[in-house]
């Protein structure tokens, strides 16, 4: 017979112990062969024996949360053990399972994949500018009137404070799934990001000049709140986070919910505002740097003197 491992369940990596001499004690107190930290864990939780013939049983020994086996509660009495088997102590899962267990595919470091990009520093530091000059050409073209460069400075530094701190909730709730910390991954992701946004708001500012109606730019930042910023993070799971396909999806559902959240509520309000009635047109309001509405006004004397040379016998002097 192959020889046995306990598997211990945790967050993110397991830990694996051999079961070579019998029996062997499991429990919270320090004199157990295998020493379990759970609170829920009694102190001599359970034993398993094995007889002459190598067949495996189990006794329960807690009084307080129980074990259960393959989902069957155990009672008093000793119960045979069959491997594998699943085991629930308290709140600790356990598996026993044998050595000769297959076990699942190795994950290939993917280095010409998308993440080759984010698990470099030197592309994220590219990204992180290439994030800063999509958030000034966007704010730039958003500014009707003459601003210093520390108006767009104060800007950008309290967006690149807000990209940090949305990395730092990325990289830690990656820590916490797969005990792996990756920053600088989570802020490349970030600048990615924030640099499409900053592309699809300039392109959707076009959009809406061009068709009067802020219909385009609505439908792109839609587009980007809800399927593009879970889909990026999806990849990002399963390439940086190593994640199965339904763990990484659930994650990246779970990080994109407050943008779909909001963008939910943003639809309604609109969909409620545009069955009452408004006393005011519907039309687009779009002005940007690159409109020919923003083109500097001609002084008095100019203008009057262009009309004079247009309408030389009908403007009085």
């Amino acid at each position: 017979m192959a020889k046995l491992i306990l598997e211990i369940q945790k967050r993110g990596l397991h830990q694996y112990q051999r079961l070579e001499q019998f029996p062997v004690t499991i429990g919270r107190a320090l004199d157990n062969d295998v020493i379990l930290s759970d609170v829920s864990v009694s102190p001599h939780h359970l034993r398993i024996e094995q007889d002459e013939a190598g067949e495996l049983y189990l006794h329960n020994l807690s009084k307080e949360n129980g074990t259960r086996m393959n989902g069957a509660l155990l009672g008093e009495l000793p119960a045979r053990l069959p491997v594998p088997s699943r085991l629930l102590l308290g709140s600790r899962r356990l598996n026993l399972l044998t050595s000769d267990t297959p076990v699942t595919p190795t994950n290939m470091l993917k280095f010409g994949s998308f993440y080759s990009i984010m698990a470099n520093p030197v592309w994220v530091g590219v990204l992180l500018v290439l994030a800063v000059v999509g958030l000034f050409s966007e704010n730039y073209l958003h500014t009707f009137v003459e601003q210093g460069v520390w108006y767009y400075l104060s800007d950008i530094l309290l967006n690149l404070v807000v990209m940090a701190v949305i990395a730092l909730f990325i990289a830690g709730v990656n820590w916490l799934v797969s005990h792996r910390w990756v920053f600088s991954s989570a802020l490349g992701i970030v600048a990615l990001l924030t640099l499409l946004k900053s592309l699809l708001g300039v392109v959707g500012d076009g959009l809406d000049y061009f068709f009067t109606s802020d219909t385009p730019q609505n439908v792109l930042l839609t587009l980007y709140n809800i399927p593009l910023v879970t889909l990026l993070l999806y990849f990002f799971q399963r390439w940086a986070s190593y994640l199965r396909p339904w763990s990484a999806l659930g994650i990246a559902i779970l990080l994109s919910l407050p943008l779909v959240i909001l963008e939910v509520v943003g639809l309604g309000d609109e969909a409620s505002f545009g069955e009452g009635f408004s006393p005011n047109p519907v039309y687009n309001q779009t002005l940007s740097s690159f409109n020919i509405h923003a083109a500097p006004t001609l002084p008095l004397n100019e203008f009057l003197q262009q009309v004079e040379e247009a309408l030389p016998n009908s403007v009085e002097k």
